[in-house]
């Protein structure tokens, strides 16, 4: 009968994904263009890739557009299939129609309501600039320039 290994501790745990998912390896072109930099150092052979043609550059950009435009147009066609399935055009027509309705009811329940209602978008637009002002005024009152003399010696600390 074996005895099982004790399980290190989490933070021991950590520390070896930490280490593992640091560890990065400079590719040979940069390595090689960093080693010039310094002097009297041995050049190392550089590994360069032969450069993409043209025409495989621009065929490779016209299929990822093409993807692109096909997978969007294709989400787009699913999310319209699902949206009049649910039959959510009929339920945003009776949304836009629910205010106008419960205007009426309350103007027909309460007579002087329209009185209040035009009294409160009139309060409603006032309060617009009102907010307006005090936002610049908090912005006005906590905005702090930076002074610095004209011609002055710095003083060293």
């Amino acid at each position: 009968m074996s005895t099982p290994m004790p399980t290190p501790p989490p933070e021991e745990l950590f520390d070896a994904a930490l280490r593992h998912e640091l560890r990065w390896e400079a590719p040979p072109e940069l390595t090689h263009r960093l080693l010039q930099l310094v002097p009297n150092t041995a050049p190392s052979p550089a590994l360069t890739s032969a450069p993409l043609s043209r025409w495989r550059f621009y065929l490779a950009i016209g299929l990822i557009a093409l993807v692109v435009l096909v997978s969007m147009v294709g989400a787009t066609y699913l999310y319209q299939i699902v949206w009049f399935q649910l039959g959510a055009g009929s339920l945003i027509a009776q949304l836009e129609a629910l205010p106008a309705r419960l205007l009426q009811s309350l103007y027909e329940t309460i007579p002087f309501a329209r009185e209040i209602v035009s009294i409160a978008a009139l309060i409603h637009d006032q309060l617009h600039w009102v907010l307006l002002a005090l936002v610049l005024w908090i912005l006005l009152d906590t905005w702090q320039p930076e002074l610095r003399p004209i011609g002055g010696r710095r003083s060293s600390s």
